[in-house]
């Protein structure tokens, strides 16, 4: 057996012309694409081409839990000039080229991470081997970079899987599992993690001498059609109009073209479905060339910084390490609590619930079976995963279990007496080393401590609804909170798939301080006689996932009015309390757990304004007065950057890049405008500050700008220190 070695790739040849050609990136935990990395797989590409003695090509990865990450995203931050930028893609598309067109069949040994740029690749070879690993997750990202595949992702993926497939994943930027990438036709053939290898081998052996696949067919079609993909010889003409028209739509809808890159792809999609390779190709280098560099471009590839430096934090100075936690507890078994054991289970951890109610642990246990059942549904798990999850949980009225848990999150009613209560329960019978968590929305953990003999195992784990949806988790520190605590819990987050920010503990903590006057401002524009629709569908324009009343429906009335309640306490000049809210209370009016609230339900879904939720806050009609996009985001968000400003004054988070993270992922902020200081950057600190002085000079002192907002408007710097 020859071989050769490289900075990032290992060839060996074995004595029948089987060629393995690994990727390992020296000195790096994932295997990704910068500049130097293409010019060396090229080098190895133009090698293998002039070789007469090889009959197959199989590439692996040496990295463990990383097949191929995609490209270097520092390098694509960097990237601003387009004459540059195309060269570089075209660059990209012709050294995959060269894998295309080796002389032999080539096979991809796919396990771990094969996503962007490692999708690319798997695209331009023959066939495509996968581990049934669930780490291994395959797909096509680059939409949530503000760019698109253009290594030939968005030509090639439709030719290989069909249309209708290849659009879902492209649009939406899906990582899918090797599972249902064999059933879209992407993967060839599954194999347990442990023989991938020799498995692959003796593949790729099987193909010496056979024809290659060639992913540039001579019409530019669909390469071939598997079950999955039998209904694309159906789309041509009128039929394919239809389906990018559609896709179309979906995409308008979920982005009210704030996104510019989604449609950039449906374009080159569109116009390169059919065409010439070559010709579809370049409609990729044109598109990327617009997209990069775009505002929406670069506060997405931000926010992917900010993620990944998440990845590497402890939530506490250095030195101090998480405990382990085997054993998890949920106190309260309702819509939290519930998906907090469903998240919890789901992860692997074993479950004791507990509650006070047969009816409410019955719940708890619906609502994860529910979401497991909607899985086994989808293909994404089998009946024999779901009833493993379901093993998982255990519940009962008593304490029985709690004794084990290293970690018990507390979800109870959001009452400072209700949870101080339970506090003092748990600690008869809990391990003196184990950890409270309470998952309190608003109340302080400080004060919820103030119960507890040992303060020090008291910390803040604060969940967003639905909690297996929302990525965002509150971690929140009292006074006496052990710092070793609140890196358990920090770490506990990130083994749940979520994104942990840590904040200091005060009423309302972070996200739903800020949040406050985003929905009390829009009941009072709703009472002024906005109508509620303007409302919610202007912020939705704005990129805002959900419009204030929509949200107040969708929380519960009932639970903000609470909220409401703690913040108005704090800061009763700010967030004076609305009577509004305690006229739907009092109606029964709670919003869409009850089918009742501002808008009316049909099942789940909203189909309307509700007209009588007017006249139950004392509003004879739907009002009729009109209000301007400017005018809109000066009312409900403005407010929003002006408790941040106060927040970041008094220290609640380390600043405002931790900021604008947990109010992208608590809210849903929307992440093209970079989060919600950095948005306040691009306006400008003046324009912000002198619209609160109107605001405050019309409809009161709540719109004072913050000492700290009103600071940076006089000196001219902004929040992220640029002036």
């Amino acid at each position: 057996m020859s071989a050769t070695t490289g900075n990032a790739f290992r060839l060996a040849v074995e004595p029948d012309g089987l060629a393995i050609l690994t990727f390992d990136l020296q000195g790096e935990r994932a295997n990704k694409y910068s500049t130097p990395v293409m010019a060396e797989l090229e080098a190895v590409l133009d090698g293998l081409s002039k070789r007469s003695d090889l009959k197959a090509l199989l590439l692996v990865s040496g990295k463990p839990d990383i097949f191929i990450a995609g490209a270097d995203v520092n390098e694509i931050a960097k990237a601003s000039d387009p004459a540059a930028i195309a060269n570089g893609v075209r660059r990209g598309q012709e050294i995959f080229g060269k894998l295309a067109n080796l002389p032999f069949p080539t096979v991809a040994a796919i396990e771990g991470a094969c996503v962007g740029g490692g999708c690319e690749t798997i695209l331009a070879m023959d066939w495509r081997l996968a581990s049934d690993s669930k780490k291994t997750q395959i797909g096509l990202p680059e939409i949530k970079l503000g760019i698109l595949p253009a290594w030939g992702g968005t030509t090639r993926l439709p030719r290989v899987v069909g249309l209708t497939g290849a659009l879902d994943v492209i649009l939406a930027g899906k990582v899918i599992d090797s599972k249902r990438a064999q059933r879209m036709g992407l993967i060839d053939q599954l194999v347990p993690a442990p023989i991938l290898l020799d498995a692959a081998k003796k593949f790729a052996r099987g193909k010496f001498g056979t024809t290659k696949r060639s992913n540039a067919a001579p019409d530019g079609g669909p390469l071939r059609v598997a079950p999955a993909r039998a209904m694309d010889k159906l789309l041509e003409g009128i039929g394919r109009s239809v389906v990018f028209s559609k896709a179309r739509a979906s995409v308008m809808k979920e982005t009210h073209g704030n996104y510019p890159a989604p449609l950039e792809a449906l374009a080159a999609v569109e116009k390169g479905f059919g065409r010439p390779l070559a010709e579809a190709l370049k409609l990729e280098v044109d598109a990327v060339s617009r997209l990069v560099g775009t505002p929406a471009m670069k506060s997405l590839v931000n926010l992917f910084f900010r993620m990944e430096e998440v990845k590497k934090e402890t939530g506490v100075a250095a030195g101090v390490a998480a405990l382990p936690v085997k054993r998890i507890g949920v106190l309260g078994a309702g819509a939290m609590g519930g998906g907090i054991a469903q998240l919890a289970a789901d992860k692997g951890w074993p479950v004791r619930m507990k509650d006070i109610r047969h009816e409410a642990l019955a719940a708890g246990y619906a609502q994860a079976a529910k979401i497991w059942q909607d899985k086994v549904k989808k293909r994404r798990m089998t009946r024999t995963e779901f009833a493993g999850k379901m093993s998982l949980l255990s519940g009962g009225l008593a304490w029985d279990g709690f004794d084990g848990c290293d970690v018990t999150i507390e979800a109870v009613l959001e009452k400072l007496a209700v949870k101080q209560a339970v506090l003092k329960e748990w600690e008869a019978v809990a391990r003196p080393d184990a950890i409270f968590a309470s998952n309190t929305s608003t109340l302080p953990i400080t004060e919820i401590a103030k119960a507890a003999s040992r303060p020090e195992r008291v910390v803040g784990m604060h969940f967003f609804n639905p909690v297996h949806k929302m990525p965002l988790v509150e971690v929140i520190f009292g006074e006496k909170t052990a710092p070793e605590v609140t890196a358990t819990i920090f770490d506990l987050a990130k083994k749940m798939g979520k994104t942990p920010v840590v904040v200091k503990d005060a009423p309302g903590f972070l996200v739903n301080r800020i949040l406050a006057p985003y929905l009390g401002e829009g009941v009072r524009l709703l009472l002024e006689g906005v109508p509620m629709e303007a409302i919610d569908k202007g912020m939705r324009k704005f990129g805002m996932p959900v419009g204030p009343i929509e949200l107040l429906d969708d929380v519960g009335i009932d639970v903000a009015a609470k909220g409401a309640e703690t913040l108005s306490a704090a800061w009763p000049e700010r967030m004076p309390i609305d009577p509004a809210f305690g006229k739907l209370v009092t109606s029964g009016r709670l919003g869409r757990k009850t089918k009742k609230g501002f808008y009316r339900y049909e099942g789940d879904k909203r189909v309307g304004p509700d007209l009588q939720s007017y006249a139950d806050l004392g509003v004879v009609s739907p009002g009729s007065a009109s209000i301007s996009p400017e005018a809109l985001e000066a009312r409900l968000i403005y407010p929003m950057v002006n408790e941040a400003a106060y927040c970041l004054a008094e220290g609640i988070v380390t600043g405002p890049d931790k900021l604008d993270l947990a109010m992208i992922f608590g809210i849903g902020f929307p992440p093209f405008r970079g989060g919600l200081c950095a948005h306040a950057d691009a306006r400008g600190a003046s324009a912000v500050a002198d619209a609160l002085s109107r605001l405050a000079s019309e409809k009161g002192p709540r719109f004072t700008p913050a000492p700290l907002l009103a600071d940076m408007a006089k000196q001219g710097k902004s929040f992220f220190g640029k002036e």
